[in-house]
């Protein structure tokens, strides 16, 4: 149809927003002709899902096989049966929650046919989140998404579509967790030995100054091991990591968990009978606040797990500083759990106005009043881009933020409700909040 652009345009530019904030942004258009079509309509959606499949062995039931009578017809079932098959059944598990959906005409309506004019060509649309919504998240087997999707609906002719994902950030207020505050120092002591022989044991103490963290920050971690044992120690290593539950209810509840590094140092060696101590730095990377709060489906946390690496095949002595549940101790493998590693924030606004799109001279058609879904919002022609509103820094000791793409890359946003007309900003990744402390 000669629809030479279909792009949309945040007018915040860094496509970010709180919970409970308005969305604002544009639906730019270029077009080389006058075009009769039914309508522009556009949709907002949250929702999060989780999905995974797994290969099962089953056994089919036997079967009774029939009997013939000497006169040829076919007698009763014996009681014999043949063997149960066995065969492989890919089973699909997955779980939906939707936090909310806004869908509403830009220009035209449901019945009857308009014109969209040639040219460039901007429809300012509008939305305000609910409060109380989750964070951004993608991960392997599960998301928490936020999208708008324009439709050009056309008669007669496959509908065309553009699509963008946006972040949408749950703010964590650190302030709000005690223990987020406190020091967190944790020990382990490990006995090496088999059979009748046993070694003096290997301790492993952890400090960090603080538990609760920020995008940005550097984690001073403080790693003392005292060696009474006779086992050399290769190397010791702290692990940030990001622990993740996925839950799905179709086609029964189940669980998938999955613990992913984000960062690691890997500290010297132990000599038999040595102690060493080491004070190194984790800086965290761009990542979702902990908890996930408002989503059932998918739980996150993360830990600091420190170990000791043998030169023989001993059982690794393991020290995770995390955030729960409170310190226990199981089997020979000492696992310490602490409050530490909470990742915490609230966004600042953006500083300045976004930048203006590459062609600033776009046209505004009216739409037609008469045309607009019930629950559109009150959009004026000539209404000028909007970033967040200004809100109060939850932490006003720190740095401003900036927005950096999380590290674990973008994912293709297509979905099931989307076509193979549908085009746009497909491969997403959120973006959250860094604090640049070297600039403070």
């Amino acid at each position: 149809m000669g629809l030479k652009k279909f792009q949309i345009v945040f007018d915040n530019p860094w496509s970010t927003y709180y919970s409970g904030q308005p969305v604002t942004g544009r639906l730019l258009l270029t077009v080389d002709s006058p075009k009769k079509i039914r309508g522009i309509v556009i949709h907002f959606k949250g929702e999060a899902a989780v999905a995974w499949s797994e290969t099962e062995t089953r056994t089919k039931p036997s079967t009774p096989t029939a009997t013939t009578t000497s006169a040829g017809n076919e007698g009763a079932a014996s009681g014999s049966a043949t063997a149960g098959s066995i065969q492989n059944v890919t089973v699909n598990y997955s779980s939906h929650e939707q936090y909310f959906e806004n869908k509403f005409n830009l220009l035209g309506g449901s019945s009857g046919e308009t014109e969209l004019p040639a040219g460039d060509l901007c429809y300012p649309f509008a939305t305000h989140l609910p409060p109380n919504l989750p964070s951004s998240f993608e991960g392997e087997h599960g998301h928490v998404r936020y999208t708008v999707k324009a439709t050009l609906d056309r008669p007669w002719k496959f509908d065309q579509e553009t699509k963008a994902a946006f972040t949408v950030i749950s703010p964590l207020d650190l302030n709000t967790h005690p223990t987020a505050k406190e020091p967190v120092r944790k020990e382990v002591s490990k006995h090496f030995g088999f059979c009748c022989w046993s070694s003096g044991p290997l301790t492993i103490t952890v400090s960090l100054p603080v538990s609760g963290y920020v995008p940005g920050q550097d984690i001073p971690v403080s790693v003392d091991v005292e060696n009474n044992s006779d086992v050399p120690i290769r190397e010791v290593k702290c692990t940030l990591r990001k622990l993740l539950t996925f839950t799905v209810t179709s086609p029964n509840k189940s669980t998938k968990k999955d613990n992913i590094t984000i960062g690691e140092l890997v500290l010297g060696s132990v000599e038999p009978h040595g102690t060493s101590s080491w004070t190194q730095v984790l800086k965290v990377p761009p990542l979702p606040p902990s908890n996930l709060n408002n989503c059932s489906i998918i739980d996150l946390n993360y830990d600091l797990k420190v170990r000791t690496v043998p030169l023989t095949s001993y059982q690794q002595p393991v020290v995770p500083v995390g955030v729960k549940p409170p310190g226990e101790v199981n089997g020979e493998t000492a696992n310490v759990h602490a409050g530490g590693a909470t990742a915490g924030y609230n966004v600042p606004s953006p500083m300045g106005q976004p930048e203006a799109p590459e062609n600033a001279s776009w046209n505004i058609p009216s739409s037609d009043p008469d045309g607009q879904s019930e629950g559109a919002p009150n959009v004026q022609p000539n209404m000028a881009p909007q970033g967040p509103a200004p809100t109060p820094s939850l932490y006003p000791y720190l740095p401003p933020a900036t927005f950096s793409e999380s590290v674990f890359g973008p994912k293709n946003i297509k979905d099931a409700g989307d076509n193979q007309y549908t085009q746009g900003s497909l491969e997403y990744a959120p973006r959250y909040p860094v604090f640049n402390f070297q600039d403070k």
